[in-house]
């Protein structure tokens, strides 16, 4: 066979009806022929009303049964290795009798929930989850079966409820800290998806309590927060940096993607608003409030964080001409939704507008920054320097710039009581102007401005 180009009848050959897969739509098959069956049918003929022969069935449910027995029984002493048809009896078999639950049927249920209820954020963690838990679980199978498992996903899928033993389970956490090498803190977004998933089984009285996954995560915050103390945090751009990035010309360098930051750094430094929220800007989400006067962009739930980020922001004159000019080139193209960043296409598991400018970023920044910049700063940064630009032109005077303020220009939750539940949900449009052109007069520093102004008379001169 191997000198025709055809599989061994050895090793890990097995035909295609005999995978996971195809073993457990085989025994869904014969479950729902069996559960047709009736109770009535009396097999043995030539004999008496109501008397069967010895051994015989008794209804045509219990002979489809046993039938159906002999069938996989004989295809599974078709296969390579005894072990080989005793994992395919078992599979068909447990779907028949109710007492093994494939996981594939129950994960695609699951999500068809989830869908209706979470963002896409979520539903790529838990993707992610169930991801990582499939190479577990072919992983370790691999070691104390000695099995080989080709497709760690599919595997899972055909994979019992029943069949996953709590000693297994428990060795996830430890699986992800030291084999996958994730942070404590990404551990506990992994294994949190698979918590809500048991429990989802044991609300639909699929599987009885308690959850296994109850307790998994513990002890792993404090891990998180001895790792994050050996780490860099996070921050703002310094002058000197926004200096740098600004006033660099992405298009004399050797990047793509040249004419989306130059127009998104302004952007984010202005508004203070998330990558892929200016990303995914459209035509229909440029507002111009009535009775305001300064333009607006809008962030729609379908790309907001969370609820609370779904907001208004106002354009300060600065950063207007760049909006303008992309809106004009949006609406030429005839679509009514039509991208103001175009070159930003969809793309990572979340389909996000801004996972390829991420990258082409990352490559701006190291390159005018140096590497020594990586884990210090991102395009995230124009958004901390939003902040704190906010907070000292709160300080200089500017009393549209408190913190209630930023926070709903910025998309945060409000902090209080008070503020959630007893004060207005949208402040007016025209506190929302006066924050942003007094945090671009007080807060901002005076280089900084210089250099944006210059940038928006280049830009300007360039238009006409």
């Amino acid at each position: 066979l191997e000198a025709i180009g055809k599989k061994p009848l050895s090793g890990d050959w097995v035909p295609d009806w005999a995978t996971p897969e195809k073993a457990i739509e085989a025994g869904l098959h014969y479950r729902q022929q069996i559960e047709q069956a009736s109770d009535d049918y009396d097999p043995a003929e030539g004999l008496n009303p109501g008397e069967a022969a010895e051994g015989a069935p008794e209804s045509e449910r219990e002979h489809v049964r046993s039938v159906v027995t002999d069938l996989v029984l004989e295809a599974s002493e078709t296969l390579p290795s005894p072990a080989d048809g005793t994992r395919y009896f078992k599979t068909v078999m447990g779907v028949v009798d109710g007492t093994t639950t494939p996981l594939g049927p129950l994960l695609d249920r699951w999500e068809r929930e989830r869908d209706q209820t979470i963002s896409k954020a979520s539903r790529a963690m838990d993707a992610a989850a169930i991801n990582h838990f499939a190479a577990y679980v072919a992983e370790h199978e691999g070691q104390t079966l000695g099995i080989t498992v080709k497709d760690p996903m599919q595997h899972l899928r055909a994979k019992g409820l029943e069949s996953l033993e709590l000693r297994m389970l428990g060795g996830f956490t430890e699986w992800l800290l030291d084999s996958a090498g994730l942070t404590a803190k990404t551990v506990g977004s992994r294994v949190s998806p698979l918590k809500m998933f048991w429990d989802w089984c044991i609300r639909k009285h699929i599987i009885s309590g308690p959850n296994p996954w109850d307790g998994a995560t513990r002890g792993l915050k404090q891990q998180a927060a001895q790792q994050g103390k050996s780490r860099p945090k996070r921050r703002e751009f310094s002058e000197t940096e926004l200096l740098a990035i600004l006033k660099a010309d992405p298009d004399q360098r050797r990047w793509a993607w040249g004419q989306a930051i130059r127009d998104l750094m302004p952007l984010g430094l202005l508004t203070g608003a998330r990558q892929n929220e200016l990303c995914s800007l459209t035509v229909d989400r440029v507002v111009q409030v009535p009775g305001g006067e300064l333009l607006g962009i809008g962030v729609i739930e379908e790309d907001a964080k969370n609820s609370n980020s779904i907001r208004r922001v106002p354009l300060h004159p600065l950063v207007r001409p760049i909006i303008e000019r992309r809106l004009a080139a949006a609406i030429a193209t005839g679509e009514p939704d039509a991208p103001l960043f175009p070159e930003c296409k969809p793309g990572g598991p979340q389909g996000k507008r801004g996972y390829y400018f991420s990258k082409r970023f990352t490559d701006f920044r190291r390159d005018v920054l140096g590497r020594a910049s990586d884990g210090l700063v991102a395009f995230h940064s124009f958004r901390k320097c939003f902040g704190t630009y906010m907070r000292r032109a709160a300080v200089a005077g500017v009393s549209e710039c408190q913190l209630s303020v930023a926070q709903k220009l910025m998309g945060h939750k409000p902090q209080t009581i008070t503020e959630t539940t007893y004060m207005e949900a949208e402040m007016p449009w025209p506190v929302y102007e006066a924050a942003i052109l007094g945090m671009v007069d007080k807060g901002l520093p005076e280089s900084v401005r210089a250099a944006l102004n210059q940038k928006a008379h280049t830009e300007t001169f360039k238009d006409r």
